[in-house]
């Protein structure tokens, strides 16, 4: 796991601002917008994989590779 290195952060006076999504709110509105065709998620998709090869697609995601944004892996049939 890596650490955010708050002390160095403090000592340099910066101001961090984060939260949380309240997911929850939002998904049943956005599963509306989908069905009816207002908005298409495959539209943000960088990488399509297959199932198979679900680690090697981690590690290029983790790795922030170029175009690794957004992933779907394929379960085979």
């Amino acid at each position: 796991m890596k650490w955010f290195p708050i002390g160095m952060a403090m000592n340099k006076n910066l101001t961090i601002r984060m939260g949380n999504c309240n997911h929850r709110r939002y998904i049943p509105k956005v599963v509306d917008m989908v069905r009816a065709g207002l908005v298409d998620p495959t539209q943000v998709l960088t990488q399509r994989e297959p199932m198979m090869s679900v680690i090697e697609a981690y590690k290029a995601f983790d790795r922030r590779q170029p175009g690794w944004i957004k992933v779907e892996l394929k379960p085979s049939a």
